[in-house]
């Protein structure tokens, strides 16, 4: 089988990896020259590092990131209110792992290029011609390939989709505000901390992802209001963590490259394909990072793609029981994340309920693939 991937993003790049693992000839095309990724780090739970582990990338990401077995649940000052122990589906190996995005896309660009992957950054998909038997495909660097597949995991803003599936509908805003930045560890902070203060100050997340080195978030509400320039950006996101206490006071004035954007989440109904070209990851299924779980599901639809690929020479038909094979559960992640987002800005009477949703919804994700 030949197979072109569209984006060396963590959609792509295990794509890639995932079916040239099961023989496939692989072309992956990244429209960026350079493969930066996006954003200063990102928690992976024991779902998605199992999906890993079945592509040979787990021990390189315990190598480069930090192991957290728990997760303290604390109010505005620091205070733990929870404990949570999430259990590990691998024996002898972490519940979760946090990693900044650079480490992850060097892990993965590497597994690319060892698997015999042909990357050619600053190329994109022009047009698709998907002639029954094979797919014809235009290059913007004016060459075409042919091949058996093609799958689109070219993000959020996907062109594929747009090609493939133009009736798709638009990313849905869900009101908040992420801010996120990297900052240097201090020896002291040791453990994942989320912050909550409410409604109106919203909710703060201290990440370490390695001995020297962590990443701050805060959700907030997005009131519409025109954002800082990027030379205030820093100061404002300082502003807006001094009344949070715990780790938050060690590590706020130490942040910088400073990201904010509005969240927005997206679910595509099915199908997920057309003939032989396939969508996954964000370009079908984004999610808000209330579960911590879109890269993780990105990483798990590359790992059932070419397991189905690998049992049927039906393209066609492969390619449609997969997207019915993922849907509910990426709809699962979803629509909880989006729910947990709606009660963070109006919490609900029961003060449990997101607790023993997000309890029960990560039941369901330790199950099989």
């Amino acid at each position: 089988m030949r197979a072109l991937v569209v984006g060396a993003g963590p959609a792509g790049c295990t794509a890639a990896v995932a079916l040239a693992g099961r023989g496939a000839d692989v072309v992956l095309v990244e429209a960026h020259p350079v493969i930066r990724p996006s954003g200063p780090g990102l928690v992976l739970q024991s779902a998605p590092l199992r999906a890993l582990d079945s592509l040979g990338l787990l021990e390189a990401c315990l190598e480069r990131g930090r192991a957290h077995e728990e997760i303290d649940l604390c109010d505005a000052s620091g205070t733990v209110r929870t404990v949570l122990r999430p259990p590990s589906l691998l024996e002898g190996r972490p519940a979760s792992v946090a990693i900044s995005r650079a480490a992850l896309g060097e892990v993965l660009v590497a597994a690319v290029t060892a698997s015999g992957t042909d990357l050619r950054p600053a190329t994109t998909v022009t047009a698709l011609a998907d002639r029954g038997d094979r797919v014809e495909v235009r290059l913007s660097d004016g060459t075409t390939e042919v091949v058996d597949v093609v799958v689109g995991a070219d993000g959020l803003h996907s062109r594929t989709r747009a090609l493939v599936l133009p009736a798709a509908p638009e990313p849905r805003p869900n009101g908040q505000l992420i801010w996120r930045a990297p900052a240097p560890r201090p020896p002291e902070v040791t453990r994942y901390s989320m912050l909550d203060g409410g409604p109106e100050r919203g909710k703060v997340g201290v990440v370490p992802v390695s001995d020297s080195s962590l990443y701050v978030w805060l959700l907030e509400p997005d009131r519409g209001v025109e954002r800082p320039h990027p030379d205030r950006l820093a100061a404002a996101f300082r502003e807006r963590l001094r009344p949070f206490g715990g780790a938050v006071p060690l590590v706020a004035d130490r942040v910088d490259d400073v990201d904010v954007r509005s969240l927005q989440s997206l679910l595509v109904p099915l199908p997920w394909s057309r003939g032989r070209t396939v969508l996954v990851g964000d370009a079908v299924h984004t999610t808000t990072p209330q579960m911590a779980y879109g890269v993780g599901l990105a990483i798990e639809d590359s790992v059932v793609l070419a397991d189905v690929l690998a049992e049927d020479d039906d393209v066609p038909a492969v390619l449609l029981g997969f997207g019915e094979r993922r849907f509910d559960r990426c709809r699962l992640v979803v629509e909880t994340s989006v729910r947990l987002g709606e009660w963070e800005q109006r919490p609900p009477a029961d003060p449990a309920l997101p607790g023993r949703l997000t309890g029960r919804v990560l039941a369901e994700l330790a199950r099989p693939l």
